[in-house]
């Protein structure tokens, strides 16, 4: 899976609660499907919940003040990167990195200035030194890691994006 999700306050509903907005992307028409079904047994409203076919999160718009992104990060050939097999929720591509690359720019557009917070999954072969670096040089994110956990045969890492400053949207 290619997912990513995303949630913005957008104020008080009907009952006075604060509405939250949950937006979840994947280009997977199962994933779409089961996040569905996990958002209703869940008892999240429907007006409050997006599940939306498409490549990362190419077509939301809004600012975030959440966006947990787990992308394929496993390093392998690139030409597994997107496949339809099953290889594509995993397949990172060249250090694992080729979508969460592209991945970046969207993470800088989306984060709401001051408050949005990303968190990311990746493993040592991502080289997630580099791209906090990557991140504070284009976009001026600051990336932390927040914690890390041996599963089976890796250490995955959950960084922490904070922007630094508004990030200047081109119209």
């Amino acid at each position: 899976c290619n997912e990513c999700n995303a949630d913005t306050t957008k104020g008080k509903n009907d009952n006075g609660r604060e509405s939250i907005m949950h937006y979840v992307t994947d280009i997977n028409p199962d994933a779409i499907r089961i996040a569905k079904w996990t958002a209703e047994v869940n008892g999240i409203p429907l007006e409050e919940f997006h599940a939306i076919q498409c490549d990362l999160a190419s077509k939301i718009n809004d600012p975030v003040d959440v966006l947990i992104f787990n992308p394929p990060y496993v390093p392998t050939p690139d030409e597994e990167v997107g496949s339809n097999g099953i290889e594509a929720s995993w397949a990172g591509g060249k250090d694992g990195r080729v979508v969460l690359d592209r991945a970046l720019s969207d993470i800088a557009r989306l984060l709401a200035f001051p408050h949005g917070v990303a968190y990311v999954v990746v493993v040592d072969d991502n080289y997630p030194e580099g791209l906090a670096m990557i991140m504070k040089e284009r976009y001026e994110i600051k990336v932390i890691p927040i914690l890390r956990r041996r599963a089976r045969n890796e250490f995955l890492t959950i960084l922490r994006m904070t922007p630094t400053r508004m990030f200047q949207r081109k119209e």
